[in-house]
């Protein structure tokens, strides 16, 4: 078992990255980074996000994208319909591969378009 110390204060506690983005005819199976330079040390643990209604056979894949072009899915979302959703996630730590970038993916099979707020949750670890 491996003890992590408890932080508290300026450094570690768990914080909220927001962006929000507004796609014009993101194709299906297109992607578009929503954030540069996630930092080393960074540590992911939650994934929100509050969107428009996409239009038909949309859904979207929040990612993280390192420097060397791997991309881990954090967590999928119908876009459909207007609405929000959130996703708790194994935390995903960013090391050696990073930077790394928050990137949206359209993996339905219809075009996006529409306004999409993506809330990540996460806590600044230390490298």
């Amino acid at each position: 078992m491996s003890k992590e110390t408890f932080y508290k204060g300026a450094q570690g506690n768990l914080s909220l990255h927001v962006v929000t983005i507004a796609l014009a005819t993101l194709a299906a199976d297109s992607s578009v980074v929503a954030t540069d330079n996630l930092p080393i040390g960074t540590q992911i643990t939650g994934v929100r996000i509050v969107n428009a209604a996409l239009g038909a056979d949309t859904e979207v894949t929040v990612q993280i994208a390192d420097r060397e072009g791997n991309s881990t899915d954090l967590a999928v979302f119908d876009t459909v319909a207007a609405g929000n959703g959130s996703a708790f996630i194994k935390p995903i730590y960013i090391g050696d591969e990073g930077p790394s970038d928050l990137v949206i993916e359209n993996s339905g099979t219809g075009a996006a378009t529409g306004e999409v707020t993506i809330q990540l949750e996460y806590r600044f670890k230390g490298y």
